[in-house]
């Protein structure tokens, strides 16, 4: 429906057209008449003249057909001119932009806040009239068009080339004013189609925005949206793009470059002696030629400045490996922190994470160095490290792209063995036992269900060491984790309550989803729940900082597009799940892993750590999770395809968690600690109650000798033993783990080489 005033406009033009038409063929006609009649008017004056006169020569008739033939070709003149006339007035003042060409993405950046990660949507950022310098304003016209400021939106010239060019059967394209240009690519109703009907209402739409729009305002939204390269749209994101600034602090060179951008941003290349380079340099001496011819640079000037350098070799968003898997795992994040994926790449927020270029660098570093190029296929390894302050993912390394794209990283890809045994310790904590509870050794064992050792022939839930363990007498809790002593752990999570052990669990962040199936499971104190490698980074994290609960995240930060900080649920302090003396007594059962016990490979050489090993069942999965004050890191590596482990390259037999994950988790954490301040672990004071657990042998008197290796003194030494004591005499084996095994041995628990241990 047009408007009342166009349509009386519209009916007046046809009324006068139909006149001018009418009086136009009537003309022609009494043309034609006048001729014929001005030869039978000629005979008979020499009919009625005195013979004195010669006869005047009669007037050639025109042919019926020709006369048909001109008003044919007159009415169509007229009918064109009708038909232009009403398209261009049906042609409305358009006023829609295109679906996302107003777009403005996200823009994801690392922990400096500065340096982009990638970006989320459309690359683009408007900027205001007063921030685009006249300098830029001039090199684009110079570029795309000389005349803007004289033509009425349209260039005469420009648009016989292209239509001749249609007639050719060449590029119906080119010969666009900036005002075609932005009808074409910036509002709603012209189609793609390349044809030169397309091109006439793209002209009709031209004039009305000329009309109806200042020549500022159309060169600004120009400007804000044409497509520069570098998947950048608009003069603000392509001068960050190109030369790290804003578009108010690009100089002439730079200017000119980027006006000469405009025509082939595809093609044009800033870097190399290609000939894209030639030719962008070409069209960049084009721009200053013509700035010149316009009067807005001095030929001097132009001949002083020279071709400028970009911003290195741009190779744009990574769209495999671990930038996509950040870049969903970002969405997904997001989105549920409520912020939907079309906010979030429509609406020009800025996204900031916890993530560390060299920190990601040392992570594939260390995977590299473990040979991960040359494992097999079905081999799959992540590696996340996050902050024990907040949780921020800070490093994380999911695999070489080139192996495939997967997430081992933040998807549950492998059971957690051994490394759950730290939560069913902080349950015990949580009820108020100590890490001098003693636990049976023995293997293999069968438990009932309220943890009482029963015959191997009786019901029950059989449980046995790893082979390299064996079978030993009374330990403790803290021998017992040195060791991942299976039977041990079995025995505290029926005793603290295989619900208390799962709730634990859940609190330090396993999801629920993970611990349903075996709430119910003694078989769950020994890790048969799958997890992820971002989970169990976090969940130790909690150790690290004293006992508060973190949730893992990459984002730490988003500002909307009014400057506004977006809330997070992960913004908020975690629950505490441990007293700072429970988490002391966790992290000192845990240092002894590494200082002894199955993690020696991951230990540090200038500070002390804490973490555990862990291996399912059959090697199929192998993994070290540890920590430092300042930072926790989980390594996993487990099969895609049933089987165990093995015949990697360089690591012959099956794979532990002693053995590849702990060597990749020191060569990564030694790199970033590098520098950093070493912070001791807090000591415990050893509170709580000591119970004895161990049901396997006869309890001795209390003040007689511990049964076995049976809970320590108070008075014991509060850091674990680095080297182990001499056996001496008493034929104890020199070999840590061989003396454990000897001290458990019946006789030989008293010897001295077995006392304090």
């Amino acid at each position: 429906m047009l408007p009342a005033s166009e349509g009386r406009r519209l009916r007046a033009a046809r009324v006068r057209l139909s006149r001018s038409a009418r009086r136009f063929v009537r003309a022609g006609q009494r043309s034609l008449r006048r001729g014929t009649g001005g030869h039978r008017h000629g005979t008979g004056g020499h009919r009625r003249g005195t013979g004195g006169h010669r006869r005047a020569r009669p007037l050639r008739r025109v042919p019926r057909a020709m006369r048909w033939a001109l008003a044919f070709f007159c009415a169509l003149a007229v009918l064109a001119a009708v038909a232009v006339v009403i398209g261009y007035a049906r042609t409305p003042v358009p006023t829609e932009p295109q679906d996302g060409v107003t777009d403005e993405g996200s823009t994801v950046y690392y922990a400096d806040g500065r340096t982009p990660l990638f970006r989320l949507g459309a690359n683009r950022q408007s900027v205001r009239h007063g921030q685009i310098p006249d300098r830029l304003r001039w090199a684009v016209l110079a570029a795309e068009d000389r005349g803007f400021y004289r033509n009425r939106g349209v260039s005469v010239s420009g648009t016989f080339r292209a239509l001749l060019r249609d007639a050719s059967g060449g590029d119906v394209e080119g010969g666009s004013t900036i005002t075609q240009q932005l009808a074409r690519n910036y509002f709603k109703g012209l189609s793609r189609d390349r044809t030169p009907g397309r091109k006439i209402k793209e002209i009709f739409v031209a004039l009305k925005l000329d009309r109806h729009r200042a020549k500022d305002e159309i060169l600004d939204l120009y400007l804000n949206t044409v497509p520069f390269g570098r998947q950048t749209s608009g003069v603000e994101a392509a001068a960050r793009a190109y030369f790290d600034k804003d578009v108010w602090q690009l100089d002439v060179a730079e200017c000119a470059l980027l006006a000469a951008m405009i025509q082939r941003p595809g093609y044009f290349r800033t870097q190399g002696n290609g000939d894209a380079a030639r030719a962008l340099k070409a069209r960049w001496r084009y721009v200053l030629d013509g700035m010149v011819s316009m009067g807005k640079l001095d030929r001097a000037d132009a001949d002083r400045l020279r071709f400028p350098r970009t911003r290195g070799v741009w190779r744009g968003v990574s769209v495999s490996g671990q930038g996509l898997l950040a870049r969903q795992r970002v969405l997904d994040e997001l989105e549920g922190a409520g912020i939907p994926a079309s906010a979030v790449v429509n609406g020009k927020l800025k996204i900031y994470t916890g993530l560390d270029p060299r920190w990601m660098a040392y992570a594939e570093e260390a995977m590299r160095g473990a040979r991960e190029p040359q494992w097999p296929k079905d081999v799959r390894a992540g590696l996340v490290a996050v902050d024990p302050a907040d949780g921020a993912v800070k490093a994380f390394y999911s695999g070489d792209p080139k192996r495939g794209v997967y997430d081992s990283v933040f998807e549950p890809v492998a059971q957690a063995a051994s490394t759950f045994k730290p939560y069913v310790l902080a349950a015990a904590l949580r009820r108020g036992f100590n890490v001098r509870t003693a636990v049976p050794g023995r293997s293999p064992l069968r438990f009932a269900p309220d943890g009482s050792v029963t015959p191997m022939t009786a019901p029950g839930y059989r449980v046995s060491n790893d082979e390299k363990i064996g079978s030993l007498g009374t330990i403790d809790l803290v021998e017992a984790m040195e060791l991942s002593v299976n039977t041990g752990f079995v025995k505290a999570a029926l005793k603290t309550g295989i619900a208390n052990v799962a709730e634990t669990a859940r609190r330090f962040g396993v999801p629920e989803s993970a611990l349903r199936p075996y709430r119910g499971q003694a078989g769950l104190a020994l890790g048969i729940a799958n997890v992820s490698a971002a989970v169990q980074a976090a969940g130790y994290a909690a150790f690290a900082n004293g006992g508060t609960a973190v949730i893992p995240h990459l984002v730490t930060r988003v500002v909307d597009a009014r400057g506004r900080r977006v809330p997070l649920p992960w913004d908020r302090p975690g629950g505490r799940v441990l007293t700072g003396e429970q988490a002391a007594q966790a992290t000192y059962a845990m240092r002894a892993v590494v200082t002894g016990g199955t993690g020696r490979r991951a230990a540090l050489p200038d500070r002390d750590a804490a973490g555990k090993t862990g291996t399912s069942d059959g090697n199929h999965a192998a993994w070290f999770v540890g920590y430092v004050p300042q930072l926790s890191a989980s390594v996993v590596m487990t099969r895609a395809e049933p089987g165990p482990l093995e015949g990697l390259p360089g690591h012959p037999g099956r794979v532990a968690g002693e053995d590849l994950p702990s060597s990749v988790w020191h060569a990564f954490m030694a790199k970033v600690t590098r520098g950093m301040p070493t912070e001791p672990f807090a000591e415990p004071a050893f509170t709580g109650t000591a119970a004895n657990w161990d049901d396997t042998v006869e309890k001795k008197e209390p003040g007689g000798p511990a049964a076995g290796r049976g809970a320590p003194s108070a008075g014991a030494s509060q850091a674990p033993s680095r080297t182990p004591d001499p056996g001496g005499s008493s034929g104890a084996p020199a070999d840590a783990r061989s003396r454990r095994k000897w001290c458990a041995t019946p006789g030989n628990e008293d010897a001295a080489a077995c006392a304090g241990r």
